[in-house]
């Protein structure tokens, strides 16, 4: 969205005072000051540097007093650290100081809401409206808000105002469809009602919700710009290093990659005449495998096998042929691709599956998809290719808060295309006029330094494509031809525009100036740029018009510094082909597109990197603050969870103890391998000791959380007292398996009955990580850090014991459950795919014979589960096997002989009250190997995290009682931060006979859905679950219920849209 306008009479003052302070400072404060406006920025973004934040605020304001700038940063900072009162009041003194600032009169018009100050805040969001009358969510806010003082009709003009400033936002649709109905204007209301269902069908794929608390005026009180260029250029030259070699101009190309893994840039140049691998650049390299071809058409760098070392793609006239990467020899390999003779090759996760796939373009494209092990398959048929005789292509994202995964293509006979990415392996072709037929080569960069990658379409001139806030627009055109590349050759920190037939110099703000055709520099059929001999400038090798390969090392004279940065993904792939990274210094910034080779940024004068930003594949974002400059880093992902369960925690009489996630029995619409999805259940019972859940007044609390990047669905919670013998322990049946779901019963365990042995696969004696609950488990399996682990199995030996037949196995553990996308990489490596654990025993011919195809595992962290076998023994061996690839840890397992129901007292409790609230989030405990189960302090608070709650409306927060006391498909629908705090009676409870003690179970029914690229609908609240649907996604047939109760539901409840935890680095990227 375009930036809106101050009235004159706002910005006059505001600009005199900016610019008093601004003259006051050295040039030296001038960069201490955004430094620390950056580096503040970057902890208030950080999960656990919120306190940070707040005192680098604090510097600048103590740097530049008079500045409200500092000012209202310093009180959004304290407002984000939970310090309300404190934040209010510095804000207050900026709005005094100057009450012609728009940010304050917003931000404290949306804190005073939020506080319930209505009349107050209606007062503030006034002031807002006359400084930027234009402005369309101060005027839903005055809606809103006028509507809860009684003030229908100016409430209805201000919603409508709202509406006419941006018909695209759902919000006022919405609540003027809720104005029209009561005041009787039916056909107005059907209108409003009919717009809000198409604008949330257009935006439910989006990854940054509507947010109607939020405008540009509510972000930190920084406005990044495109920053002009420096006025004088730097002379421009290179020392010519001639490598020799003879290519064809004609079909020549470059391709950049790091072939050994030693951390620099190697390169292949080729033609029809051959190809050479040169080492860092300029050295030939001996035994690469690739001395003999002829005929290239062109080479792409990938690496397919996820080894860490990168493979190639090399179309040749005679077809599409693998060379795998044997520890820097490439060998052919029978990959079997796509038959034909296709111009360009483009290595993509096309599947989100954690794998590259493969695009191989031309007259006839098609799509390679990686299935591991089991090779490559033709799936052409699921790509919605154009017919056109495609040229080339980029990956790049059109919206700056995702991760690259749209194709923009070029082609020879038509104009271009650009495949957007609609997840789910689905993709949608939309026609790039921009891109002129006959373009022969395609670039995507971030060229004017907005956060949105760009592109440049290079036929017999160069269209500039600039990507204004996700729609894709020509903006000038330059007489540049031949091969092209961008490279910023004066460390600026903007990239230059280098071709055949001169330097293009970036002016700033995507604008271009005449050619420099600096001394020696000659490129002919091809152009790379990279920094080959890590001196920190940006070198080009070229193959010059007599066909010779040169590397123009940069000999450009400048007091400008740089930043090299690499990264390794653990669990995204390796190399982190498509991650973006950006990096902020002072009012710089810069966004480059990660192509498995390190990246260059040129800093210009600045002196501190205040924060790399690194958004990996799988769309979670990692923060990297204050850097040094002049260096090279390297950065591995971090640690992180991303999606699970609900968390449960219970006032133990002393703090909040956390017992364990729940509803993973119900994974909403998560993949189960190639096109599938696991059916799913709905309810389970926790079970609670009783020492966990202590009453306090009178009451029991228990509170669930919503901690990772997930949308929990809950409709019925219910706490029930299990009474019982003091001498047995009680179990449930719940579990994670396929149907038939487990119906619910108890086992009663007076008598625990060890295993007299037991070994894991290769033969290890693992008894005794198996006979108490320690958190030591038999865990010598190989597994990747994705959840898959090595078909494996565990051998348990109950001789003695069950002499009757009657057993019930109990097992304690959890699982480091797979997501989505490794079930499907996993069921496109082979058939069988991840195996949920079977169980067998011995029959009568001492064969392991399986007897429960199914047995079901741990539903969250750590659970234990019960696994009848009465009815199972195939003969007097007391034997079993348990089997499965998942990464299940098993903590205690123990046998009781007695399967019947147990003897005990259920008393069911209704919560007397359930708020639904903003916590945000506890702070995990997270093995790095993976060898433990998450654990979660309630104590220790985060205010935010490292992803963004999942687009759509969420229950408005408040008073949810109504919604928790009855299976009735009206669910509180929660996000990530979210908390729902329950109070339970227990004075009604009857006492505790002699002898018996008292435990609970709390029933919780719902559903929870990841934020998986690969879950079904995974970046949408919509569509709402239900228990009568047949499955998740459910078919066209199916929908929520329609009724006037659900109707109701829906527009007193489901009216908050997704909180914004984390925003953009610039101010000008608000997302599509």
């Amino acid at each position: 969205m375009k930036r809106l306008t101050w009235t004159l009479a706002a910005v006059v003052p505001l600009l005199a005072l900016w610019f008093l302070n601004a003259s006051s400072l050295s040039r030296e404060q001038q960069d201490l000051l955004w430094h620390y406006r950056n580096l503040g920025k970057a902890f208030y973004e950080n999960p656990t540097t919120q306190k940070e934040s707040v005192a680098e605020f604090k510097k600048a304001l103590d740097l530049a007093p008079d500045s409200a700038r500092e000012r209202v940063n310093y009180g959004l900072a304290l407002l984000r650290a939970g310090q309300t009162k404190d934040g209010i009041v510095e804000l207050e003194k900026a709005q005094q100081r100057d009450p012609a600032i728009p940010h304050t009169w917003f931000n404290l018009g949306i804190a005073l809401k939020k506080e319930g100050d209505y009349e107050k805040a209606i007062h503030q969001l006034e002031g807002m409206a006359k400084l930027v009358p234009d402005e369309p969510v101060t005027h839903y806010n005055l809606g809103v808000l006028n509507k809860l003082a009684g003030k229908g009709a100016v409430a209805l003009e201000q919603l409508e105002i709202s509406e006419k400033l941006n018909p695209n936002l759902a919000g006022p649709h919405f609540q003027l469809f809720n104005q029209y109905r009561q005041a009787g204007r039916a056909d107005d209301a059907a209108r409003e009602l009919k717009v809000f269902q198409e604008i949330k069908k257009r935006t439910a794929g989006a990854a940054v919700a509507e947010d109607m608390e939020w405008s540009y005026y509510a972000e930190v009180y920084e406005t990044i710009e495109p920053q002009p260029a420096p006025a004088t250029p730097a002379e421009l030259k290179f020392t010519d290093r001639k490598l020799g070699g003879h290519f064809d101009t004609k079909t020549a190309g470059i391709v950049l990659l790091d072939f050994d893994g030693d951390g620099r840039t190697d390169l292949i140049a080729w033609s029809a005449d051959g190809a050479q691998l040169y080492k860092s650049g300029t050295e030939p390299a001996a035994n690469s495998g690739l001395k003999d071809l002829k005929g290239i058409i062109s080479i792409a760098a990938g690496d397919f096998d996820n080894d860490g070392l990168p493979d190639l793609c090399i179309l040749t006239e005679s077809g599409a042929n693998l060379y795998h990467n044997q520890k820097g020899t490439f060998q052919k390999r029978d990959a079997k691709l796509a038959p034909g003779r296709f111009e360009k090759a483009v290595w993509m996760d096309y599947d989100h599956d954690g794998d590259l796939d493969l695009l191989l373009l031309g007259a006839n494209s098609a799509l390679m998809r990686n299935n591991g092990e089991a090779g490559f398959s033709n799936q052409t048929a699921d790509f919605p290719f154009v017919d056109g005789r495609a040229t080339d292509a980029a990956i790049f994202a059109v919206r700056h808060d995702m991760a690259a995964g749209d194709v923009a293509v070029a082609y020879s006979d038509r104009v271009g295309v650009i495949y957007r990415d609609r997840l789910n392996g689905k993709f949608e072709a939309i026609p790039l006029d921009a891109v002129p037929a006959g373009a022969k080569l395609v670039l995507a960069e971030d060229f004017n330094n907005d956060a949105f990658p760009d592109l440049a379409a290079v036929a017999s001139t160069t269209v500039l494509i600039e990507n204004q806030e996700g729609s894709l627009k020509p903006t000038g055109t330059l007489e540049a031809q031949g091969p092209a590349v961008f490279a910023d050759l004066e460390d600026r920190g903007t990239a230059d525009l280098v071709t055949a037939n001169g330097i293009y110099r970036n002016k700033g703000e995507g604008k271009f100036e005449g050619v420099k055709k600096p001394a020696g520099v000659a490129i002919g059929g091809a152009v790379a740029a990279d920094d080959f001999d890590g001196d920190g400038k940006v070198d080009l090798a070229a193959i010059a018009a007599d066909g010779t390969l040169h590397v123009f090392e940069n000999r450009t004279v400048t007091p400008n510094n740089w930043l090299r940065v690499a990264i390794a993904g653990i669990k995204n792939m390796k190399l982190a082909p498509g991650a973006t990274v950006e990096v902020k210094a002072g009012a710089s910034y810069q966004k480059k597109i990660y192509h498995s080779v390190p990246l260059l940024f040129g800093l210009a004068a600045y002196k501190n990197v205040d924060t790399v930003r690194i958004t990996w594949p799988n769309g979670l974002i990692q923060n990297e603050p204050k850097q040094p400059v002049t260096t090279a880093l390297n950065f591995k992902e971090a640690q992180r969870l991303s999606g699970s369960c609900p968390m449960i925690f219970a006032w133990n009489g002393k703090r909040f103890e956390f017992i364990t996630d729940v509803l993973g029995v119900a994974p909403l619409g998560a993949s189960s391998g190639d096109g599938n999805y696991f059916p799913v259940n709905h309810s389970e019972y926790i079970r609670i000791p009783g020492e966990s859940l202590v009453e306090k007044k009178g009451i029991f609390e228990i509170r669930i959380t919503e901690e990772l990047r997930e949308v929990s669905y809950l409709d019925r919670i219910q706490l029930m007292a299990l009474d019982h013998p003091a001498g047995e322990e009680i179990f449930t049946n719940d579990k994670f398996k396929s149907p038939q779901f487990p119906e619910f019963r108890l086992y009663g365990v007076e008598k625990r009955i060890y295993p007299v042995a037991a070994r894991d696969s290769n033969g290890r004696d693992v008894r005794a990580r198996l006979i108490k609950h320690d958190q030591i488990y038999p865990d010598a399996f190989r597994r990747d850090y994705n959840g898959a682990a090595e078909l494996h199995h565990l051998d348990l030996d109950f001789s003695g014991a069950a002499a009757d037949g009657r057993a019930a196995l109990i097992l304690n553990g959890w699982v480091d459950w797979a997501d989505g996308s490794t079930f499907l990489r996993a069921s496109q490596e082979s058939k069988s795919g991840l195996i949920l654990p079977y169980l067998q025993v011995k029959n009568s011919r001492g064969e392991w014979q399986t007897v429960i195809d199914d047995m079901g595992i741990p539903a969250g962290k750590p659970k234990t589960i019960a696994v009848d076998l009465t009815g199972k023994w195939l003969s007097a061996s007391r034997q079993v096997r348990i089997v499965t690839n998942l990464c299940v840890y098993w903590d205690e397992i123990f046998l009781t002989e007695n399967a019947a129901s147990p003897q005990v007292r259920m008393t069911p409790v209704d919560a007397t009250f359930a708020d639904l609230h903003f916590r945000g989030f506890s702070k995990p405990k997270i093995d790095p190997r993976r060898k433990q189960p998450e654990a979660f302090d309630y104590q220790t608070w985060m205010p935010v995290s490292m992803w963004n709650p999942t687009p759509g409306l969420y229950t408005r927060y408040g008073d949810v009682r109504p919604l928790v006391g009855a299976v009735d498909d009206r669910m509180v629908i929660m996000g990530s931060g979210d908390e729902l705090r329950l109070l339970f009676p227990a004075g009604n409870l009857p006492a505790v006979r002699p002898g018996w003690r008292r435990d609970f179970l709390l029933l919780v029914d719902g559903w929870a859905k990841d934020g998986d690229y690969n879950t079904a609908h995974s970046q949408s609240v919509e569509p709402l679950p239900f228990h009568e649907m047949a499955r998740y996604p459910y078919a066209s047939s199916q929908h929520f219920p329609d009724d006037a109760a659900h109707r109701l539901y829906r527009e007193e409840y489901n009216t908050r849209p997704a909180l914004r935890l984390l925003r953009p680095l610039t101010g000008s990227a608000h997302g599509e």
